[in-house]
């Protein structure tokens, strides 16, 4: 047993020496993104709109996007790529067809970074293929690119929207995904879960009409919901407890085929997951024990699981247990991430995908394939990897709140900014759990945003009610 135990823990020290290791992932399907510890952005794939800073169809190596060396946080669209700097400003680079860069131009490709707007306040963005929102830390939405379902939750319907426009006036939201196709969802502060756009598939409102919805709408009446992730005509949803609901249309749902289409909430199971990802016609998540499974339509073998056989439920892929992460954007790629930092990859690698270092590759992997030479931080508490556990209490407040987390790592902290996106707290959780409280009797009422970071980005971001 002992020497098992040297050989698991020689192989994992020469991975980590002999890869490129990275704070953090982002997956976009074509391409891949990555932060160093330094700052610095890199990426591999598909790269001809200029999503990898380049114009060159296939990037099989890692490549530097840039020379910055102040990024935070990277998301990445089917052919372009986002990121937030340390000083909260956003930029886009790659296709800026319909507008979906959001800067206000007609170029339709951009192979270094532009910045969107001069706003300073970004959180989080959820690009689609043509469309784009992101969240401020004010609790607002904004929207940019492709409109012709409402997808930018703003009337009337047009081809384009080439700048960033709100998305309605609320401001306690605290969450936002963009599906594959013309779809958005939200999460506020309550925990209520919203949706406009497209609706071929019941998933904001009942029935085949309307077709799309144009501003936020409410999907049923639950006050829990607490992370999601958007396909093409489903959505993929977590409640506080853990457990995974979808709804919406296909065998992607996950609950046996019945029913095929609602707007309704489906328990997929009493499992808790750690990780879920929806993709076009597809579902995959990691459960709580590190288990990866897969679900949904599966005629080319694109679930990973070793067959072409559709599957109505959550059908697990090999015995392993130590799965961190899952992503799915249903573009012939699929990507995840175990504990020991290790980046797999199936589906195709035509454009260099895998980041291997080999591309023009006419196999199609119908089973997770390592790739040796690039690793994530094991455990690294970014976004893409893991949802920390933090909740505050009581909210509203007009007293004391008081905060409750459970971390990976020690000095991640907590800040509170007020409407206009001052930071007016900020405090350090120094232990890896535990409680700290706050006092809010000097503080005017309002909505305020909280995040909890640490070097590598944002972990976590909520909503306070201060009455």
């Amino acid at each position: 047993m002992k020497k098992n135990i040297l050989s698991i823990l020689s192989l994992a020290f020469s991975i980590t020496i002999t890869a490129q290791c990275y704070e953090s992932v982002t997956f976009g399907g074509g391409h891949t993104t990555a932060k160093k510890a330094d700052g610095t952005l890199w990426g591999w794939g598909f790269g001809a709109w200029g999503e990898l800073s380049s114009i060159n169809e296939t990037e099989p190596n890692p490549v530097q996007l840039g020379a910055a060396n102040d990024w935070n946080k990277v998301y990445n669209g089917a052919i372009n790529t986002f990121a937030i700097k340390n000083n909260g400003t956003l930029w886009g680079c790659g296709s800026n067809e319909l507008g979906s860069l959001g800067v206000n131009s007609t170029t339709q490709y951009f192979t270094s970074f532009q910045q969107i707007t001069a706003a300073t306040n970004w959180v989080k963005v959820a690009p689609s293929h043509f469309f784009t929102i992101a969240l401020k830390t004010d609790g607002t939405i904004w929207a940019w690119g492709q409109n012709d379902f409402y997808q930018t939750g703003n009337a009337p319907a047009t081809a384009q929207q080439l700048s960033p426009i709100q998305v309605g006036t609320a401001t306690d939201w605290v969450d936002i995904a963009a599906g594959t196709n013309r779809t958005a969802f939200a999460i506020k502060a309550d925990g209520t879960i919203w949706g406009w756009g497209a609706n071929s598939t019941s998933i904001i409102v009942s029935g085949s009409s309307p077709t799309s919805v144009s501003t936020p709408t409410q999907v049923g009446t639950a006050t829990d919901w607490v992370k999601m992730s958007v396909g093409g005509g489903h959505i993929l949803a977590q409640k506080q407890d853990g457990t995974l609901w979808s709804w919406g249309g296909g065998d992607c749902l996950g609950v046996g085929g019945t029913p095929s289409v609602t707007n309704i909430p489906q328990q997929i199971s009493t499992d808790i997951w750690r990780s879920f990802s929806a993709g076009s016609g597809t579902s995959s998540g990691v459960k709580a024990d590190g288990t990866l499974w897969v679900w949904g339509v599966n005629t080319n073998g694109q679930l990973g699981e070793g067959t072409s056989t559709n599957r109505l439920v959550p059908t697990q892929i090999g015995t392993d247990t130590n799965w961190a992460t899952v992503h799915d954007r249903s573009f012939g790629t699929n990507m995840a991430t175990k504990t020991d930092g290790s980046i797999w990859y199936w589906g195709r690698n035509y454009y260099g995908e895998f980041g291997n270092g080999t591309s023009y590759d006419l196999n199609f992997y119908y089973s997770p394939t390592q790739t040796l030479g690039i690793c994530v931080t094991p455990l690294s508490t970014n976004d893409f990897n893991k949802e920390k556990l933090f909740t505050m209490y009581p909210n509203p407040a007009n007293d004391v709140v008081t905060f409750q987390y459970t971390s990976e790592a020690a000095n991640a902290t907590v800040e509170l900014y007020d409407v206009t996106g001052r930071l007016v707290h900020r405090s350090v959780l120094d232990a890896f759990s535990g409680g700290s409280s706050l006092s809010v009797k000097e503080y005017p009422s309002g909505i305020y945003m909280v995040l909890v970071k640490q070097q590598t980005g944002t972990l976590w971001s909520g909503k306070l009610i201060v009455e």
